[in-house]
């Protein structure tokens, strides 16, 4: 389940205030010292060595600039970005990962809210998904 009241695209994310305004999220991001697993374009799995938990967030580039988002509550409730998405970003600095260029479409928007756990009204669903719901709906008619 997500953390998200509503869904929303990625956002723009403004590392450099971070860095510059010497935030709390920034100063506790160290991607040395974090465990992040890679998956999908745009999803890690980040936790950091002081969390408790395992937190999925979504990162990519558009025209050269970052948009992410991330499922805990920091992301959620504060202004700027968490310290998992400030872990990738400096992990991508640094060369340990490589944050994938999204071209907005509707394909990479909704792999990014996917990544976050997120699930979106009226969004595609596969084929497995269909067969099942069709399948349900054919035995409420019988009963």
């Amino acid at each position: 389940m997500s953390a998200f009241s509503e869904p929303t695209d990625g956002e723009p994310v403004d590392f450099l205030e971070e860095r510059d305004g010497e935030t709390e999220s920034w100063a506790r991001a160290d991607p040395r010292e974090a465990l992040i697993e890679p998956f999908g374009r745009f999803g890690y799995k980040v936790t950091l060595r002081d969390g408790e938990s395992v937190h999925y967030c979504a990162l990519g580039l558009e025209d050269d600039e970052y948009i992410g988002r991330c499922d805990c509550k920091g992301w959620q409730y504060h202004d700027g970005p968490c310290a998992h998405l400030c872990t990738l970003r400096k992990a991508d600095f640094i060369g340990l990962i490589d944050v994938e260029a999204t071209d907005s479409s509707p394909d990479d928007e909704h792999e990014m809210h996917h990544a976050t756990g997120e699930t979106l009204e009226g969004e595609p669903h596969d084929a497995a998904i269909e067969r099942t719901q069709d399948y349900e709906r054919e035995m409420e008619g019988r009963a």
